[in-house]
């Protein structure tokens, strides 16, 4: 059940990555949780590099707009 829930969340941001405006609407605790997440992984699917490329992308935006959340 615990192995679900990172699933879920990834899932969800892998969606949310493909519209820029949908990515910019996820919280910043849960972008800051994803980011940790995707540095704490070793063996990365192809999947989840995309999503924490996204991640990454949308850390970076955020820390030029002032905002250090990851």
């Amino acid at each position: 059940m615990k192995g679900l829930i990172p699933l879920g969340c990834a899932a969800i941001l892998a969606l949310a990555g493909c519209g820029n405006k949908k990515f910019e609407a996820i919280p910043d605790q849960d972008l800051a949780d994803s980011m940790h997440e995707c540095r704490m992984s070793q063996d990365q699917s192809p999947g989840m590099a995309i999503r924490c490329d996204n991640v990454e992308r949308e850390c970076k935006r955020r820390r030029n707009d002032g905002r250090y959340v990851c």
